[in-house]
């Protein structure tokens, strides 16, 4: 079941959600040591054995001291009440530093053992935390699959419906050890359309094996499913650069999910770098995939800028010149009809461009229908412009009827008969 992520309050910005998601991978890696080594942390036993949190130094702790006295007080005494551990949590959830709240939230984390984590982050749930401190609890659930993945999978399975929560929750795990994540997910279902726990399997795979994120992806029979993971993958392959976006593409092997990727890949690399993202559009080993991206990319560029846009259109192929004229000429039509006239007639004949010379009529016909009409001919099919010559006449004719009729008369030996009696006057 999916549960839509709330709109955070004022002590939770954009830059803490992913801050503490970073630092949340990170405790499992460098601070907590795995169950199958030891059951608690050393730090915790260090503290049951009498010796208090700053007795440990910052190399073995991996924690600054912290400033929150409640959190030091958690941290010298583990057999706190829940009722104490809660005050100390909501002390640190009210820290107005983002960063300070992170190094408290830290620190509060190392001083608890796996049931103590466990409690931790039944209580954030119980009090209703969750969808206003999302990037605190995936910090508390990351830290807790890397210390006890078996027991927080099979908590959150029973317990915790929120797809979120299960998708943060693996893709933690994956992130460090894909191979047992992949096999601990195998038979668990979820609610609703799309399974979380597969979906947050390939997001934590691909932060360093995309390619190992897509074998799983191609595994997955649900669509839904299917499409949410590569959404999540996308930016992995992104980010890895142009050339390996191209081979990573030659991997897939369903035609659906291909054309699906090359839409993503092209929105995603072409709103960071556009002229990257025509270099991966050409190495597409189908026309058809060619012309999905270069019709996707030349409108994220063309929204950037729209000068460079339409240099890079005038340089494609001619099977992927269409769509990508048709982006580019709908935003320049805004801007200037005139000039996108001029530029679409620059760019020759061919048929292939008849959408982008229907998009230019669409919306020069709202601005300037003089300039629309004087360009209906161009396009290639004569039912084509009959349809175009009367529409935007029909639609000059209710705003302004003198001058669309006088246009008509003038022009009368471009306009099909119908056309020029159903715009014409009619003769009492």
């Amino acid at each position: 079941m999916k549960t839509p992520h709330p709109k955070a309050p004022f002590f939770l910005s954009g830059l803490a959600v992913v801050g503490a998601l970073v630092l949340g991978l990170g405790v499992g890696r460098y601070l907590i040591p795995s169950t199958e080594s030891r059951s608690e942390s050393e730090i915790t036993s260090r503290m049951r054995a009498g010796g208090t949190h700053d007795e440990v130094s910052p190399r073995e702790s991996g924690q600054t001291s912290t400033k929150n006295p409640l959190v030091r007080k958690v941290s010298r005494r583990p057999e706190d009440t829940k009722e104490e551990q809660r005050t100390a949590l909501a002390t640190i959830l009210n820290e107005g530093s983002p960063l300070q709240r992170t190094r408290d939230l830290l620190s509060f984390i190392d001083s608890l053992d796996n049931q103590g984590i466990a409690e931790v982050v039944k209580t954030f749930r119980e009090a209703g935390w969750v969808d206003f401190n999302r990037g605190e609890y995936s910090l508390l659930i990351s830290a807790w699959m890397t210390r006890d993945p078996y027991q927080a999978m099979s908590d959150l399975d029973k317990n915790d419906p929120d797809g979120w929560t299960r998708k943060t929750a693996i893709s933690a795990w994956a992130s460090e050890d894909p191979d047992a994540a992949y096999l601990a997910v195998q038979g668990l279902e979820d609610e609703g359309l799309v399974n979380d726990w597969l979906v947050g399997l390939v997001e934590g795979t691909a932060r360093n094996d995309p390619e190992g994120a897509l074998a799983i992806m191609q595994e997955i029979s649900s669509k839904e499913t299917n499409l949410e993971a590569l959404r999540e993958i996308v930016p992995e392959v992104v980010i890895r650069g142009h050339q390996f976006a191209g081979e990573w593409m030659q991997l897939i092997t369903d035609p659906r999910l291909k054309k699906e990727a090359a839409t993503r890949i092209a929105s995603t690399m072409g709103r960071r770098d556009p002229e990257a993202a025509s270099l991966w559009a050409e190495s597409l080993d189908s026309s058809e995939l060619r012309r999905e991206a270069s019709g996707v990319i030349a409108e994220v560029y063309a929204r950037e800028d729209l000068d460079g846009a339409k240099n890079w259109v005038q340089s494609l192929p001619g099977d992927s010149l269409g769509p990508a004229a048709s982006k580019v000429a709908r935003l320049l039509t805004r801007k200037d009809p005139n000039e996108a006239a001029i530029w679409l007639r620059q760019l020759g004949n061919d048929p292939s461009l008849d959408d982008a010379r229907i998009r230019f009529l669409q919306e020069a016909g709202k601005q300037d229908p003089e300039t629309a009409l004087e360009n209906v001919a161009t396009l290639s099919r004569a039912q084509d412009q009959e349809r175009y010559y009367r529409d935007l006449l029909s639609r000059w004719r209710k705003d302004d009827q003198d001058a669309a009729v006088s246009w008509a008369t003038s022009h009368s030996e471009l306009l099909p008969p119908k056309v020029l009696r159903s715009i014409l006057p009619r003769q009492k």
